[in-house]
């Protein structure tokens, strides 16, 4: 009988691919050409594509205080909404001036039929108030920024949002841009300001002025004179659009024939809104406009149509203007992809050096054959599954090298090592394709299935490792494919070189084999028979290390940090005034910040004489909104120019502004920050006492921890407010409530008179009082009320004023009061997840419960979406590893092998662990990923040494001779399999670019964890087989070896 197992090679999908050249050569042409035309005509983007399950609703209420827009509109909607039963959660925010509802549908629903029944809902309340505007009703969509344009220089605001508006059109022109928005332009307003006096003199009211605007200045319909010749349309005209025809508008005609026109009585300004702010560019007023791709747009095609346009119309403009472009993302895609190509190429070419040195030249090649085959059969599949390439998935295919060539290198080392014991031909290279066939495709499936989790993960960070995840799977299925269908075929029908450059080039292999084998011989063979007979003591040792590494991860040796500070060519940075802080005040913090700014570039600059371009700042955007915001936004010079990073120079920054008077938060950090603040709490309750007090406290708590700063507390500001409450004496006169407070708000507000439309532009028509007898509270005081027989009276006489409490703001979450508590970490020294993880431990749950008992505290923004990341990864995870015990308890027909070759996976974490301490790394989302990766990837040459013994032992060898030669046979493919993976990623851990700090973390857990893991399955898996045999003799259950023998 023959110790060897028979194969047949001549019945299979292997052997008759192996036979059927032709066949093989089709497939991998067919998968070629299609990847081909899709990898070139593929959607790029900066990252994956959000899907948010969001909609908004916004409900502007002109001249209302928070309290009134909360009364009027908010608890109205909120009241609407309550029955539809696919609403998650309703976030809500009354402002001065408007309402703003964010509401959170559950997953599984359709999105837009939600919102159909939001906006039925909505339409049918009743009884918003009067002056309340139509309510918005919009899902929320992230657009891909492309790339900022900036119009900047010494013009006025309205010659700036004209020529904006122009280059909006001509960049629209462009068949590759399909969406531009204008930034920092005020809406325009014809402002009609009619001083009291001139009202008395006249008789008028504002109202009354406003009445007549609206019966003058119109555009009427007349229908049609139907004539024999056909109809003849007739139509008035007196619509007014522009100042001069507002000031001929007829308000009062006399008896004598003599009329009293607007422009008698009222200064017209044709201008923009009151609304305080400003816009600066690089220290120069501004407008700006952001370019972005959307749908299926190619985001480099619309930045480099947008920055070809800058170049062309620069010369155009007038004299003393200027137009940039900035903030252009795609510089940084661009490069991420050179340097992904790179280290592709880079990490391919380590990969076959590495295989050439152990392997036939012509074997190493066609292995390496089948990188393109799998990369441009996953290009073939991606759009089909709505995968762009983009910094993830290009990832992805950086992680997957090393792996995908995993297959077939385990498959050609055996048909290369049959090979060389029985000669080349056919039926070598089938059977040795067939002896480790099942082994090799079962661990490709382990891979498979440990990358599964990120398919089915949770969250808004669920599409980044979904991204990877499809690649590194799709890779995988088309190394199945190619490895067992493909390779055969060209090994088999590929002569070996024997002569001429063939055989200098096989002297390579050849001599490292011999050495190889001489250390195998020499070294390992003693040294695993050694660990073999002291097997307790090797896993005792190991069991210690293993012990050490969990203490370094527990004793915080190790930080975790979810999502790691990157370097930044970005920084933002915004401080708010104290509530009722006039503008000037404003205007001389942004002075402030804006030179403190320019110190620290200057400061820079002379630490740096000799170098040429030794900028720390690019541009340096600015703006003013309500008049008590500011927020900056400088793009840095490119961080390979400088030798200090974003972070350092927002920290410089900070210390440089030091102080800002009557500023209430100032807050500088990396504008990489997209998914908010590194902590955020939510606390919400019914009592609004407990709620603030809460906030406080928790406030307080996260001032004493180290490394976090930019601490804010979302309890709304209490502002002084007027109220009026009207005195029995004005019923008398004919003065209701209704009535004051309508002439209050057009005194005020203003009284809008009518919308016109003029061009593109809605522009309101406002009466109201000139601005300098609506600036002080004597103004309120002092003026007149028209009563119910068209006397004027003094306000004073109808109405008590008094000053109270009011509130800037009032949020809600799900019906209850709530308040946000935020901040800022700095990731070098403290971990979000310690904090967070420590405060809803120690303060949160030991103390609240007793002193804030109607306070529900809950995490938001980036805290809340790691939580649910983490959660739906660590189940994921579980999962997988039941799945690569089954995929391992198939082939190997045992319940217990599977454990010895799982076993390794510990291990190879020490290896990812050991690797972050040594590059001083934090363990991040990304490393989480790379252990993910590496469970699957360590279990295959496990897998194999495995599959090895138990063949060995059917054959009927000793056992102990079984399990020592099948690490010397094996050590081959094991080493090339681990250093291929290892060389693969190379490339990428030496990268030292910005685009690259994101994901080295993921290729530091692979690549160092590979290599342990390695050392770990050489030495430790003998030694796990042998005890898993004394446990079978200690259970009295008959061992392999007994079963052998009776064989």
């Amino acid at each position: 009988m023959s110790l060897e197992p028979e194969y047949n090679t001549h019945q299979g999908t292997i052997p008759w691919f192996a036979r059927n050249s032709v066949a093989a050569n089709l497939m991998m042409i067919i998968i070629i050409g299609i990847g081909l035309g899709s990898a070139l005509n593929i959607q790029r983007t900066v990252q994956p594509e959000f899907e948010v399950n969001l909609v908004r609703i916004t409900v502007p209420y002109p001249g209302a205080t928070p309290d009134e827009v909360e009364k009027g509109v908010v608890l109205k909607i909120e009241e609407a909404l309550k029955d539809i039963e696919s609403i998650e959660s309703i976030e809500s925010t009354a402002d001065e001036s408007v309402a703003n509802l964010s509401i959170e549908i559950f997953e599984g629903y359709d999105t837009l039929a939600v919102m159909d029944e939001i906006k039925s809902a909505v339409d049918g309340i009743v009884s918003f108030p009067e002056q309340a505007e139509r309510p918005i009703i919009n899902r929320v969509d992230f657009n891909n920024h492309a790339v900022n344009i900036q119009l900047y220089g010494n013009m006025d605001e309205r010659g700036l949002k004209s020529l904006a508006e122009q280059v909006k059109q001509e960049l629209m022109l462009d068949d590759n841009i399909a969406y531009v928005q204008i930034n920092g332009a005020r809406d325009f307003e014809i402002s009609i300001e009619i001083p009291e006096h001139t009202l008395l003199q006249y008789g008028l009211s504002l109202s009354e002025v406003a009445d007549a605007i609206r019966r003058a200045s119109l555009d009427s319909p007349g229908g049609a004179i139907k004539t024999s010749n056909g109809d003849i349309m007739l139509r008035t005209r007196g619509q007014a659009r522009h100042q001069h025809e507002f000031e001929r508008l007829v308000l009062i005609t006399n008896p004598d024939g003599t009329r009293l026109t607007l422009g008698d009585i009222a200064t017209i300004r044709d201008g923009f809104v009151e609304q305080d702010g400003f816009s600066f560019f690089d220290s120069e007023a501004s407008i700006g406009l952001q370019v972005f791709a959307v749908g299926d747009q190619d985001i480099i095609t619309v930045a480099n149509a947008a920055k070809d346009y800058v170049s062309k119309k620069r010369a155009a403009l007038p004299e003393g203007i200027s137009i940039d472009s900035w903030a252009d993302i795609t510089f940084y895609l661009q490069g991420r992809m050179d340097m992904m190509l790179k280290n592709l190429g880079m990490g391919a070419l380590l990969v076959f050096i590495v295989l050439g040195l152990f392997l036939n030249v012509k074997l190493a090649f066609w292995v390496m054959v089948g990188l393109p085959i799998c990369f441009l059969g996953t290009f073939a599949i991606m759009p089909m599954i709505g995968i762009s390439l983009n910094m993830l998935s290009l990832f992805g295919f950086i992680l997957v090298l090393g792996i995908v060539v995993d297959d077939a290198i385990i498959i050609g080392e055996s048909a290369y090592a049959e090979a060389e014991k029985k000669g080349h031909s056919i039926e070598t290279v089938i059977t040795g394709a067939l002896r480790v066939a099942t082994p090799a495709t079962f661990g490709v499936l382990t891979t498979i299935m440990a990358f599964s989790p990120t398919l089915f993960t949770e969250g808004a960070f669920s599409p980044f490792p979904e991204a990877v995840g499809w690649v590194v799977i799709l890779c995988l299925c088309f190394s199945l494919v190619e490895s067992k269908w493909i390779l055969p075929a060209h090994l088999a029908h590929s002569k070996p070189g024997t002569s001429g450059i063939w055989l200098k080039l096989d002297r390579i292999p050849r001599y490292s084999n011999k050495v190889l084998n001489n250390f195998v011989d020499t070294y390992y063979r003693p040294f695993i028979h050694l660990a073999i007979a002291k097997r307790y003591v090797t896993g005792a040792t190991f069991l210690a290390l293993l012990i050490v590494t969990t203490g370094l991860i527990m004793g915080g040796i190790v930080r975790f940090v979810m999502i790691p500070e990157v370097p930044s060519d970005f920084i933002r940075a915004s401080v708010e005034m104290t509530e009722g802080t006039p503008e000037t005040q404003t205007r001389l913090a942004y002075e402030q910040m804006d030179k403190a700014l320019r110190e620290v570039d200057s400061e820079y600059q002379s630490q740096h004489p000799a170098s040429a371009n030794k900028r720390l700042i690019s541009h340096v955007m600015a703006f003013g909104s309500s008049g008590r915001m500011v927020t900056f936004m400088v793009e840095l010079t490119k961080n390979e120019q400088r030798d200090i990073d974003g972070s350092e120079v927002a920290r410089r920054w900070r210390k440089q502004i030091g102080e800002i008077p009557g500023a209430k938060v100032m807050s500088v950090s990396s504008a990489d920050q997209s998914s908010g603040p590194a902590i955020s709490f939510k606390l919400s309750s019914n009592s609004d006492s407990q709620l603030e007090a809460a906030a406080k406290d928790l406030e307080a708590t996260l001032s004493h921890y180290k490394g976090v700063f930019d601490i804010r507390n979302g309890a709304s500001a209490i502002q002084d407010e007027i109220v009026l409450e009207i005195k029995p004496s004005a019923e008398i006169l004919g003065i209701s409530s209704a009535s004051l407070g309508r002439q209050l708000r057009d005194t005020f507000y203003g009284a809008e008179a009518q919308r016109i439309q003029r061009g593109n532009d809605e522009v309101k028509v406002m009466v109201r009082y000139p601005r300098a007898e609506r600036e002080a509270v004597s103004d309120l005081q002092n003026m007149y009320i028209r009563s119910g027989d068209l006397a004027n009276v003094p306000l004073s006489s109808v109405a008590d004023i008094k000053i109270e409490p009011g509130y800037s703001q009032r949020k809600r979450i799900d019906g209850e009061r709530s308040i946000n508590v935020s901040a800022q970490v700095d990731k070098e020294f403290t971990s979000p997840s310690t904090v967070t993880s420590d405060i809803m431990k120690n303060v949160v749950k030991a103390h609240f419960a007793s002193s804030y008992p109607a306070v529900k505290v809950q995490f938001s923004g980036e805290s809340e979406e790691m939580g649910t990341l983490m959660t739906s990864l660590t189940i994921g995870f579980v999962v997988a590893l039941f799945g690569i015990y089954a995929l391992l308890a198939v082939p190997l027909r045992s319940y217990l092998q599977p454990f010895i070759i799982m076993g390794v996976i510990p291990f190879g974490i020490i290896g990812a662990v050991v690797g972050h301490i040594v590059l001083d790394l934090s363990f991040s989302m990304m490393s989480f990923f790379g252990v993910i990766a590496l469970s699957g990837v360590v279990v295959n040459d496990s897998l194999i040494m495995v599959d090895f013994i138990n063949s060995a032992l059917a054959r009927g060898e000793r056992l102990l001779d079984a399990v020592v030669d099948s690490g010397c046979m094996r050590f081959r493919a094991i080493l090339l399999t681990s250093l291929t993976t290892f060389f693969g990623l190379l490339p990428m851990l030496m990268e030292d670019s910005v685009q690259a700090q994101f994901v080295i973390p993921m290729a530091v857990s692979l690549g160092f964890g590979i290599i342990f893991a390695t050392v770990i399955t050489l030495i430790l898996i003998p030694c796990l087989y042998m005890v898993l045999e004394d446990i079978h003799q200690l259970a009295g259950s008959k061992s392999r070896r007994e079963l052998a023998e009776e064989l």
